[in-house]
């Protein structure tokens, strides 16, 4: 690719020696788009001898760690214990990583819940709404219920009050 990308400077070359000696315009901007090729070429090819240079490196750079790694297998030395302790850290953010996973399973699982629990709500808010009778007993149900909650926490709140009295009184 070097070779053909020299051979390409040089035909642009003698085609600038070409154009020098001409008069025409049409020339000169067909000598400026060429070059323009060859230059768009030369950067793509640095660039890209520049990316497989840095991953010969990147790949020289692992094998040497990965033979310093096995070598220090055999040994007892501190390269070894921070092998392992990398690899403990790497295997806790991994279950990190899958509890995190679990967790917005659970969360999407329980907004469709809570989305699927507002519209019946809803619905039997509008239900009460069409049939007093109905409504009258969703309000019956509601009362109820306030009141066991009250009933509970009155309770709670004794508990912890005699608790407290116990282990301090």
């Amino acid at each position: 690719v070097e070779q053909l990308l020299s051979a390409l400077s040089e035909c642009n070359e003698r085609m600038a020696q070409c154009v020098q000696t001409g008069t025409r315009t049409a020339n000169a901007a067909l000598l400026q788009r060429y070059r323009e090729i060859y230059f768009d070429y030369k950067r793509d090819f640095d660039e890209t001898a520049c990316a497989i240079q840095r991953k010969r490196e990147q790949v020289e750079l692992f094998r040497g760690a990965t033979n310093q790694r096995n070598a220090a297998q055999g040994e007892d030395t501190g390269m070894n214990h921070l092998y392992r302790e990398q690899d403990a850290i790497n295997s806790s953010l991994k279950s990190a990583g899958s509890v995190i996973g679990q967790a917005d399973e659970v969360r999407s699982a329980l907004w469709s819940q809570r989305m699927t629990l507002s519209s019946a709500g809803g619905t039997l808010g509008q239900i009460g709404n069409a049939y007093p009778s109905i409504g009258r007993v969703i309000v019956a149900i509601q009362q109820r219920k306030y009141r066991d909650n009250m009933v509970v926490g009155l309770v709670i709140a004794s508990c912890i009050c005699f608790t407290l009295w116990w282990l301090f009184g």
